[in-house]
């Protein structure tokens, strides 16, 4: 398979174990470069967001802290 420097890939993960969402990324050519991968997932959110007929602040408003809470039991 050729690999061309120019492309990269974001590989989502998600899988129901027990009745919890569980979820993995895996970054690949330029998406490796953080700001690369969190604009395109930013983009993207917000692209399937309003496909959905979903307000991506409303979305993001709600369930932040209870996001962020996962990663710092703290907040």
């Amino acid at each position: 398979m050729l690999h061309e420097r120019n492309k990269g890939k974001i590989i989502i993960d998600i899988e129901n174990e027990n009745g919890k969402i569980n979820s993995k990324m895996v970054n690949r050519g330029i998406a490796k470069k953080s700001e690369i991968a969190l604009t395109t997932l930013l983009v993207n959110f917000v692209s399937l967001s309003l496909e959905k007929g979903k307000n991506p602040k409303e979305l993001i408003s709600k369930h932040l802290d209870e996001i962020m809470g996962l990663f710092d039991p703290e907040k």
